[in-house]
C-alpha cells in the first residue's frame, strides 16, 4: 500500500506549519523549507481550507495557518482530503475497492491489517509527528505554555534563546546629516 505524493506532501507541510508555531506561514515559505514544489502545494491548499484543517488569508502579514490546533488534526483526516474518503478501502492485491468482503480469500489477513493500520492514522496527530521528527517542537510547545502562565513583560524570554545582537544598520556608524548635525 502507498500513498500518493499529495498525501506525502500535505503531511510534510502541516507537520512543518506546525514545528514553526502553527502560522501563518507562506505558502512559498513553506515549500522552500519542504523542498515541495511550491505551485503543488498552492493547489494543495484550497483542498485543506475547505476541509477545515487550515485557513488562509491574503496580503502583509497574511499565509497559512492552522484552524484547529494541531493536536486535533490526524493523519487519517489529511489523507482523507488528499486520498478520499476509501483510501484503505484498496486491496493491496487486488486493483477493486475491497470493503472487508467476507468472499474475499484475503479478508481474513488484510482486514485485521487495515484496521490497524487506520487506528493508526486516527491516533497520529500532526502535534505528535511534529515533537517526533522535531524535539524542539515539544519543548518549544512546553515554553509557550510556561510563558503564558507569566505575566506580561516580565523580563523573563525563553532560556533557549541565544542572547539579541544588535542588527547591523543605517543608524550604527552613521553621519548626522542635514539641521543640526553640526551641534554636539
Amino acid at each position: 500500500m502507498r500513498f500518493s505524493l499529495t498525501g506525502k506532501y500535505a503531511i510534510q507541510a502541516l507537520v512543518r506549519l506546525a514545528q514553526l508555531g502553527g502560522g501563518p506561514v507562506s505558502v512559498h515559505e513553506l515549500a522552500a523549507q519542504e523542498g515541495v514544489p511550491q505551485p503543488y502545494l498552492a493547489k494543495l491548499v484550497p483542498l485543506l481550507v475547505r476541509a477545515g484543517i487550515l485557513d488562509s488569508a491574503r496580503g502583509r502579514g497574511g499565509g497559512i495557518s492552522f484552524a484547529t490546533p494541531p493536536e486535533s488534526v490526524t493523519l487519517a483526516e489529511i489523507l482523507r482530503v488528499t486520498e478520499g474518503p476509501d483510501f484503505l478501502g484498496e486491496c493491496p492485491l487486488s486493483l477493486n475497492l475491497c470493503s472487508g468482503n467476507s468472499l474475499c480469500p484475503l479478508a481474513d489477513l488484510w482486514d485485521p491489517v487495515r484496521d490497524k493500520l487506520l487506528a493508526f492514522l486516527e491516533q497520529t496527530t500532526v502535534a505528535t509527528l511534529a515533537a517526533r521528527l522535531n524535539p524542539q517542537f515539544q519543548r518549544r510547545e512546553h515554553d509557550e505554555r510556561a510563558h503564558k502562565t507569566t505575566k506580561k513583560g516580565s523580563g523573563q524570554g525563553d532560556p533557549q534563546a541565544p542572547p539579541r545582537r544588535r542588527k547591523p544598520g543605517k543608524t550604527q556608524g552613521r553621519v548626522p546629516r542635514g539641521r543640526g548635525a553640526d551641534l554636539p
